[in-house]
């Protein structure tokens, strides 16, 4: 029931970024960035829920260590990507927030290349 609740704020930020948007665009594009860290926080319990779901089940394979971390900043750079992206578009700025987005999936390839790196050698390791 939590998230309907959300859904609803939702839908109310963004009745009141429209009115806004036609009187004080930049009063509506802040709106919408306040709005999306309110919304993200609010989220966080539910997201925690996430987090400890993955580290139980790391932890059954006996890899919790460095997949779990990895995992954990790749969730952290996901969110906070998106919320910059959709604050750059709630701002029409689409050119910078296809810059956010590149940025967050260079992100995720610098913290992938790791696991990909320890994952292939412990294949190789396996084959051998």
């Amino acid at each position: 029931m939590e998230w309907i609740r959300l859904i609803g704020f939702c839908l109310l930020a963004a009745v009141l970024a429209t009115i806004l948007r036609q009187t004080a665009p930049v009063v509506a594009g802040l709106l919408s960035i306040a709005f999306g860290a309110m919304l993200l926080s609010a989220a966080l319990p539910s997201i925690r829920e996430y987090i400890e779901t993955i580290r139980l089940f790391l932890s059954t394979l006996g890899l919790e260590g460095a997949y779990y971390k990895t995992m954990l900043k790749a969730m952290g750079i996901v969110l906070i990507t998106q919320l910059a992206v959709q604050a750059c578009r709630d701002m029409d700025a689409p050119s910078i927030a296809q810059r956010a987005e590149l940025c967050g999936r260079l992100a995720l390839l610098g913290i992938a290349v790791p696991v990909f790196i320890s994952l292939t050698q412990m294949a190789v390791d396996v084959l051998r």
